[in-house]
């Protein structure tokens, strides 16, 4: 009990940070209805509206790349704790600021505190914490992130966008004094040699138990075994700078070619499109066109409490599925949320067309089958995939390259939001939404049928036996890893 205390304390910095990106989310939404709604002289164009709206993905793909340096050479916590400072920034400058020019400079801040932090939230949870855990502690990113966004507007509700942006500032900085007291990860230390220290760190946050200390010698024998393969490769004599450009180019090339690094890529990358192309950003910055689209109405104020069952839908399905994580295997939440959620994508879409024909006319199915299908929609695509994004992401790189591996998917996840939510309003105005959702259907089944075949089962394993399964090493085995825990749980409790 008290290492599951100890991980839930490092975690909760990583989501209370994750929430005050949700925050940032959903801030734009109070900030520009309280400006139109003004009797000011200041106003928003739409070209201001969609810079402000916009330009966080842009620093958010130099965050992505600045990220694992930081990662690799100062370690987990200090790079973590880097990623807070933008984010309170971006907010203080909310707070003080009235005119379009810093609107979009906090929005860079905003943009940059989310490229850092993407690539290094599910790693730093997944070398913290126990694989018993890890899967409940990845899920609670989804909740996070969905409160920040719930909150926010609550928030702007009821107070003035800059008081708001106050109290939003209030998780970057809990989050700052939670992450100053967490101990680095004893990955990160294993990978730079600091065997002593890294055992310390472990056996604060994970205990003394024999499957605990098997985990770490265990990271501890591979790591020296990588350090010897690298002394035994030829070294090359170093003449000038472009001869060592390309002696970097051709290293970054070897490690593309090993198949415990890109067959994670690739999971790693479908994941993150899937995720995206679910809707996962797109329902909550166009969810009233969508829903006057399926249930047929001509204003936003008409789909008013429906969007808000949505809301409620979709944090409840958040912590349902951490219950989901701890019990079930990750292929078949995946694959089964998956399947169901590009069913009802290809469900909603068929109804729309053949009321547009005219085959429905019953006034209560078209009252009652709209709504049904969007929940069926939200709660297959909610209770799986979106969580499955975070836990997967966290647990497929092997730690020599997970810094480079995290990165390089992560820089995927920005063009993809950009792309989708850019393309969103051209598919619903030229094809409809229901010609858009058969669109994203196929992309989310193109993806998913590539992870069918590359990713293994992960649940109850740990990081070093997930990464010698990707090598092809046979001693990995997810039924005796659980077996061992239970076994270890039973002689701790007795």
């Amino acid at each position: 009990m008290e290492s599951f205390i100890k991980q839930a304390f490092v975690v909760s910095g990583a989501a209370l940070n994750i929430a005050g990106h949700g925050c940032a989310h959903g801030y734009p939404a109070v900030l520009f209805a309280q400006i139109e709604s003004s009797k000011g002289d200041f106003k928003l164009s739409d070209h201001d509206t969609s810079w402000i709206a916009s330009v966080v993905g842009v620093m958010g793909i130099v965050g992505n790349f600045i990220s694992p340096v930081l990662m690799t050479k100062y370690g987990r916590q200090k790079a973590h704790l880097l990623t807070t400072i933008p984010a309170l920034l971006g907010w203080l400058i909310f707070v003080f600021g009235n005119s379009v020019p810093l609107f979009i400079l906090a929005r860079l801040l905003h943009g940059l505190a989310l490229g850092l932090r993407t690539p290094l939230a599910a790693i730093l949870v997944a070398e913290y914490t126990d694989p018993k855990y890890r899967g409940a502690f990845l899920g609670t990113f989804a909740i996070s992130l969905g409160l920040g966004i719930f909150l926010s507007h609550l928030w702007g509700a009821h107070l003035t966008w800059k008081m708001t942006a106050v109290v939003c500032s209030m998780f970057p900085l809990i989050a700052m004094a939670i992450i100053s007291f967490s101990p680095e990860s004893p990955s990160w230390l294993v990978s730079k040699g600091k065997y002593e220290e890294a055992r310390k760190s472990f056996r604060w946050i994970r205990g003394e138990g024999p499957v605990q200390m098997e985990e770490f010698e265990a990271m501890v024998n591979a790591q020296k075994e990588e350090v010897a393969s690298e002394k035994n490769e030829p070294v090359t004599k170093r003449n000038g700078i472009f001869k060592t450009a390309i002696n970097s180019i051709k290293s970054v090339l070897r490690v593309f070619k090993k198949k415990e690094f890109y067959k994670p890529a690739v999971i790693a990358i479908s994941m993150l499109v899937v995720f995206e192309f679910g809707g996962a950003h797109m329902f909550a910055a166009y969810g009233n066109t969508i829903l006057q689209a399926v249930l047929d109405k001509e204003n936003a104020i008409d789909v008013a409490w429906q969007l808000t069952v949505m809301d409620l839908l979709r944090t409840i399905c958040a912590f349902l599925a951490i219950f989901l994580l701890k019990y079930c295997k990750r292929r078949t939440i995946l694959f089964t949320s998956g399947l169901t959620t590009v069913l009802s994508l290809a469900f909603i879409s068929s109804f729309i067309y053949m009321r547009k024909a005219g085959l429905f006319t019953a006034t209560w199915l078209l009252e009652l089958m709209p709504m049904s299908l969007m929940i069926f929609y939200t709660v297959s695509f909610c209770l799986g995939l979106v969580p499955l994004n975070w836990v997967i992401c966290g647990e497929v790189f092997p730690l020599a390259y997970r810094s480079l591996g995290s990165t390089l998917s992560t820089s995927f996840l920005t063009p993809s939001f950009v792309i989708s939510m850019k393309t969103a309003p051209h598919l619903y105005s030229s094809v409809g939404v229901e010609g858009a959702f058969l669109v994203y259907s196929a992309i989310l089944t193109f993806f998913l049928i590539i992870m069918y075949f590359l990713l293994p089962e992960t649940k109850d394993r740990t990081l070093q036996d997930i990464e010698d399964s990707f090598k092809g090493k046979k001693n990995a085995d997810p039924e005796v890893q659980m077996t061992l825990i239970n076994k270890t749980d039973s002689v701790l409790v007795t």
